[in-house]
């Protein structure tokens, strides 16, 4: 499922700010400018400081979807040129690296461009003038999904992070963004896993059976992995809404299941696992049908269910008229939790519960005489 929100989902159709955003990505698509800065900048007299700078330049230069030199603002190439156009010569000294660099950031042609660029201490005093932190700025192009933030994202802060010593931040625009769609594929497995383990717990308490509650889990993860990927062949991406509706319907997916497992559970034992399936959805169904394998009958067993779902469905087809992707998602995952769940308490659990009850029963009867017999030798040689 693919990630990431649009801006224009966020708006009404007939906003025309969506008419500006599909116009912006359309004429200045993909690229941004990523803002690096070095809060604690060395000592730059030393040429062997400002050959790591360099060379930290260049690392985040070469990562993806970078420009490369060409998309880089830095202000330690642009004062070399400036000086080797002035013919000056810079030493490693103070005059050089720290009152030269200071008074050339103060010049009126370069003051617009490179004074916002450094952060100085004492400037009143050029014998005590230092440099505390300086920015520049690297190009990228060709962003062209939520996916391409991500990336990029985790390996502007992987360089950064080889490079503690230096406190180096990275940020862009679309910064935001990332970090959300970063945590909201682990947040979404999370807070699914959880509330899937809470209906667990519900359904063992209301249905006192282990195995039947294990159904009726395995029947929530099913219908949650198809709902999830329904709501993908829908053109619906993960994203902060989508994940909402999607824990949403978990609570909806236990709902047919739990009705056909508790009518089983609660059946006689002298009934075989099938004729218990089948009396467990007769008692969902309107009474008055005689013949217990009937085709008559078992319409009348699944109605119920079926009009349960259709009427929910029925209730909520008026939001699918509504020009609001957060409306519509909420539909899709409401019809898709409704759907498939119903197909699940009529075909797939009934089938289930049909097959694997005998055989579990058969594994605990002879677990339990052979446990008896364990017993009564025991006794015996007492």
């Amino acid at each position: 499922m693919e990630q990431g929100l649009d801006y224009d989902k966020l708006l009404l159709h007939s906003d025309p700010l969506v008419e500006a955003l599909k116009r912006e990505i359309e004429l200045f698509h993909g690229g941004d400018q990523i803002e690096i800065a070095i809060q604690n900048c060395p000592n730059l007299t030393v040429q062997a400081n400002r050959d790591r700078i360099e060379m930290i330049a260049q690392e985040f230069e070469n990562i993806s979807y970078s420009l490369g030199g060409k998309g880089t603002s830095f202000w330690m190439r642009e004062y070399k040129k400036y000086s080797n156009l002035t013919g000056s010569y810079l030493n490693d000294n103070r005059d050089s690296w720290i009152v030269g660099v200071y008074e050339w950031s103060q010049l009126f042609a370069f003051y617009k461009l490179w004074s916002q660029d450094f952060v100085w201490t004492n400037e009143a005093d050029y014998d005590t003038l230092e440099l505390k932190s300086y920015r520049f700025r690297i190009g990228v192009h060709r962003l062209s999904t939520p996916t391409d933030l991500v990336l990029i994202t985790e390996e502007l802060r992987g360089v950064a992070d080889r490079h503690p010593d230096l406190d180096i931040v990275t940020y862009q625009q679309s910064r935001a963004i990332a970090d959300q769609l970063n945590v909201i594929l682990s947040s979404t497995i999370t807070n699914d896993t959880l509330a899937m383990f809470c209906m667990f717990c519900v359904a063992l308490i209301f249905i006192p059976n282990p195995i039947c509650a294990l159904f009726i889990t395995l029947a929530m993860v099913t219908i949650d992995i198809g709902v999830i990927g329904f709501l993908s062949l829908w053109s619906v991406k993960l994203d902060p809404i989508s994940m909402i509706t999607i824990i949403m319907s978990i609570g909806f997916s236990i709902e047919f299941s739990a009705h056909i497992t508790h009518g089983f559970v609660s059946n006689e034992n002298n009934l075989s696992a099938f004729d218990r399936c089948v009396d467990a959805m007769e008692k969902l169904a309107w009474p008055g049908t005689e013949n217990l394998f009937s085709l008559n009958h078992f319409l009348n067993l699944t109605f119920s269910v079926v009009h349960g779902s259709l009427s929910t469905i029925l209730g909520v087809f008026v939001l699918a008229f509504i020009d609001s992707y957060m409306v519509l998602v909420f539909f899709k995952t409401i019809s898709l939790v409704l759907i498939i769940g119903a197909w699940h308490a009529l075909m797939l659990l009934p089938i289930l519960l049909s097959i694997c009850i005998p055989i579990i029963e058969k594994l605990s009867d002879a677990s339990r005489k052979a446990s008896d017999r364990r017993r009564k030798l025991k006794e015996n040689k007492n």
